[in-house]
């Protein structure tokens, strides 16, 4: 059975450039697989009328491939820095050097902040950026400065999330400048956009517009900058691995054995790019009665715990259904920022925040 490698040569090989099949020109640059999801990176000057065409080629013929679902294309104009060490490349032979596909470099966004920390979960509808939200509050209360990129470029929830609905970010010498909020300095899409527009974007503009939000905002550096990464695994969580050197990752589940099937994706996608995991945080952990104080675990319980055992991860706490937790959002005043914040779930996020700083603390 032929590898995937050969599979994909394969497929693209049904493509012709100027008479000559697509693995044999220098157009291909790098590729990246991640169950099934590719992302090609492709070279091409920006007059090439190839610009217009290939990556949809690209994406059909890869397709027909029955391990391949989902795939994206991005188009550079001149191919990335081989930053290969040379003692690496010395073992590798002349006639797999032309051919060798390679991961694009990292670029140097955010580094004028100690710590970059992605907040990603494998699916929709576990409370990801409200984990996100309230946590980097948690770090910004304990005397850390902090900011927060909403990288969810189809779903930005952060406008809502912080009462910040139609206000734009103001535009000083061709750089965003970050909006400030609760102590935070911010930026979304959703505040670039109209409420109800739609996102009907391929991969490789979801990568350029990720790119252009961290390049062209004025991000003032500090101690911790927070992304909250859409859900899955797809193009953005590895655009943003490319982008940014993180110093790791905090995956979000609940409970219930179908969200921890989807973490178990996250925590081998971050793997598969070296990025560590700080740690795993269970959202919905239970729901404790305002009235007895009786904790009923409403999806399951303690499966976050297991997976952090199976993997070797810390276990960064347990978040407690809490009405005033859904209000917070919705209103635009997120628990953390609520005074007084002494409810359970409050006390649960201010533990996940030592713990992440445990952790990095750990890994570092």
């Amino acid at each position: 059975m032929e590898s995937l490698e050969q599979q994909f040569t394969s497929v693209l090989a049904e493509i012709e450039v100027d008479g000559r099949p697509l693995p044999e020109t220098e157009i291909v640059h790098s590729c990246v697989v991640n169950n099934d999801f590719a992302k090609f990176t492709i070279v091409l000057p920006l007059e090439s009328r190839l610009r217009q065409i290939l990556p949809t080629q690209i994406e059909e013929n890869i397709r027909n491939l029955p391990s391949i679902s989902r795939v994206a294309v991005e188009v550079l104009e001149k191919a990335p820095i081989d930053d290969e060490p040379e003692e690496n490349k010395a073992s590798i032979p002349e006639s797999e050097k032309s051919r060798q596909a390679r991961q694009p470099q990292r670029t140097a966004y955010l580094q004028n902040y100690d710590a970059v920390l992605a907040v990603a979960s494998g699916k929709g509808g576990v409370g990801k950026s409200t984990v996100s939200l309230n946590l980097a509050l948690a770090l910004q209360q304990k005397g850390f400065s902090v900011s927060f990129f909403d990288a969810d470029i189809y779903g930005p929830s952060f406008p809502i999330m912080t009462g910040l609905r139609g206000v734009k970010p103001e535009l000083r010498e061709e750089n965003l400048m970050p909006l400030e909020v609760m102590g935070l300095h911010a930026m979304s899409i959703g505040n670039l956009i109209d409420d109800e527009a739609a996102m009907v974007w391929r991969g490789p503009m979801v990568h350029q517009a990720v790119e252009q939000l961290l390049r062209d905002t004025a991000w003032p550096g500090g101690d911790i900058m927070i992304i909250d990464m859409p859900p899955g695994t797809g193009d953005v969580q590895l655009s943003i691995s490319q982008f940014c050197e993180l110093a790791g990752a905090v995956v979000v589940s609940t409970p219930q054995d179908m969200a921890l099937v989807d973490a178990y994706k996250a925590i081998t996608m971050f793997s598969k790019v070296d990025i560590p995991i700080v740690g795993i945080v269970e959202n919905m952990s239970y729901f404790a009665c305002p009235h007895c104080g009786e904790k009923t675990a409403i999806f399951s319980q303690h499966g976050a715990e297991e997976a952090c055992r199976k993997y070797e991860v810390p276990f960064l706490g347990a978040i407690p259904l809490e009405l005033a937790v859904r209000e917070g959002g919705d209103l635009g005043k997120p628990l953390m920022n609520q005074a007084p914040s002494d409810s359970p779930a409050a006390e649960a996020f201010r533990l996940i925040a030592d713990n992440v700083i445990s952790s990095l603390d750990d890994l570092y």
